[in-house]
């Protein structure tokens, strides 16, 4: 039978045939797999670098939080039952993630939530010109003891009006935050995420034995194989990603890492069991293959029998397969019989079909991470919004507080320039308030400071910047205002509010000093004047206004 050049040419023919068909299995595993690696590290690119953005923002905001209370510790550093409320305050305003709150003053005195005070001797605390340059720190995980657990310690400098180091406000966050703080990752099956400070130590593992134990390393570790190389690129790239063996569970892994901006030195990774990747592609294929393998025994076998009918589907069912590996739509129109060539095609088909339908399913993946990260960040943005609005206002009189003024002050000064405008600073103080406190309670004194705020911006124009500057003291920029107009409108003010009653407390006068601002003169200056201004009227009688 096969002395026949008709069956020596099928013979031959079905030979290439299975081989084409091998390498054509080949190839479509080569293409899908390498396209679906790339579409998987892409995604968990994307996720490592948008939840190392969300750990940095909540570092920022934690950092952020420190600087709008640290101006109120400048005025209480020896008075420790009000540092006590200040750092009572700092730990509410923190909403949990806090588990302690310290002050260290310049002479290292330390004194933190709970009223408890000793030196500070750990080098993390900075000091002096350490400072410099610097507007915040965090500390890698140290062992402090104030807690049982490590903690990192978030601290920002508290400088006088010289803008020299003065002392220093921090908080403790528990590292058992950080494994809560990545749980909410959405991630594959086989994926987990993890944390290494700025030494390269393990913070943060889903396996506890690896927390503040491991260290990652450049050189080589022969349970691990490959992460050496992945640590190098760590060094050298805020992102990027690799894959190493783990002996262990005797599994490749792929790693992808992203830097922590305002975490120098730390490192998010997302690791993912390269099987998981492939787990699908693996399984069409060999299903397809142990197709292609019965359907081609069963070819062999009848091969000898077939005619020229047989050959021209097989021609065609390789332009069609052809065609469809290198097109980019599904559509595989295939052999319609009812023989070994028929079936062939329809394994084909379905082949292709699942093999798209992946690749279809996980950029429909990537697009909806994508859009996930759009809705972070547009949150993210309503948030620093909010904290901006926070940071600007004082929470009880909702007048600008002294941060804010001091802002908006340069921008005033150059339109008040700009325009060779008139404009007197006036700085109020209301009389023996601390009689009102101490009297009636701090909920009335607060009544009374909502009460005199509500009529101070009731009385300044829309175009005058009115501030709480601290405790029961208020400063006033009036625009197109002289040193007279402003003593006749603070006078009738002044008369106004001594006319008023508040409840339980009585009548309540206050005591001005107003300064108009002289050329090129400096602020703190002019500050200097009025505030001497305002001396002079308390120490004439109090309930007076007085101009420099």
């Amino acid at each position: 039978m096969f002395h026949s050049i008709k069956a020596k040419i099928i013979t031959i023919y079905s030979l290439v045939m299975i081989a084409f068909t091998s390498l054509l299995l080949l190839t479509i595993f080569l293409n899908e797999r390498h396209r679906m690696l790339d579409l998987e590290l892409a995604k968990s690119t994307e996720i490592s670098q948008m939840h190392a953005s969300m750990l940095s923002q909540d570092f920022a905001k934690d950092v952020s939080i420190l600087k709008v209370l640290s101006d109120d510790f400048k005025t209480v550093s020896n008075d420790k039952e009000s540092l006590v409320t200040l750092l009572k305050k700092l730990m509410w305003v923190g909403d949990g993630d806090f588990i302690n709150a310290i002050y260290v003053d310049k002479n290292l005195d330390l004194t933190d939530v709970n009223g408890r005070t000793m030196k500070a001797i750990h080098p993390m605390f900075l000091r002096a010109d350490q400072w410099d340059d610097k507007e915040y720190y965090i500390s890698n995980p140290i062992h402090s003891r104030f807690a049982e657990e490590p903690v990192i310690i978030i601290s920002v400098p508290v400088r006088d009006q010289e803008n020299k180091w003065s002392g220093t406000v921090a908080v403790a966050m528990p590292i058992t935050l950080l494994p809560k703080k990545l749980s909410s990752i959405k991630l594959g099956k086989e994926s987990y995420a993890w944390l290494v400070d700025a030494n390269g130590l393990v913070v943060s593992h889903p396996l506890k034995n690896f927390i503040l134990v491991n260290k990652i390393s450049t050189n080589v570790n022969p349970k691990f194989p490959g992460f050496n190389e992945i640590v190098k690129k760590t060094q050298s790239q805020n992102n990027g990603y690799g894959s190493y063996m783990d002996k262990n569970l005797d599994e490749s892994k792929v790693v992808t890492f992203s830097k922590l901006e305002y975490l120098p030195g730390w490192i998010l990774f997302v690791t993912t069991e390269e099987s998981e990747i492939f787990r699908d592609i693996y399984e069409i294929i060999f299903n397809v293959l142990i197709i292609s393998a019965i359907l081609m025994a069963v070819f062999l076998i009848f091969i000898s029998q077939l005619s020229n009918k047989v050959t021209k589907p097989i021609i065609k069912l390789t332009k069609e397969i052809k065609a469809s590996v290198n097109s980019k739509h599904d559509y595989f129109e295939g052999v319609y019989s009812n023989d070994e060539i028929g079936q062939l095609s329809k394994a084909f088909q379905s082949s292709f079909k699942k093999i798209r339908s992946h690749t279809v399913h996980l950029e429909k993946m990537v697009m909806e991470r994508t859009e996930e990260i759009s809705s972070k960040n547009a949150l993210l943005s309503e948030q620093n919004d909010k904290l901006e609005e926070l940071v600007s206002k004082d929470p009880l009189t909702h007048l600008y507080n002294r941060r804010a003024f001091i802002s908006l002050l340069d921008k005033e000064l150059a339109r008040a320039k700009r325009h060779g405008s008139t404009i007197t600073l006036a700085v109020l103080d209301i009389d023996h308030f601390k009689a009102v406190n101490d009297n009636f309670g701090h909920n009335v004194g607060d009544e009374v400071l909502c009460t005199f705020a509500n009529k101070l911006t009731a009385n300044m124009r829309a175009e005058d910047l009115i501030c709480r500057w601290g405790g029961e003291e208020f400063v006033i920029l009036l625009w197109e205002a002289t040193a007279d107009g402003t003593f006749n409108r603070m006078d009738m003010m002044r008369e106004q509010i001594s006319q008023l009653h508040f409840d339980g407390v009585g009548k309540v006068t206050f005591s001005t000093g107003m300064a108009t601002m002289k050329e090129d003169e400096e602020f703190k200056d002019w500050l200097h004047r009025a505030d001497e201004a305002l001396y002079k009227a308390k120490e004439t009688g109090r309930n007076r206004i007085v101009k420099s």
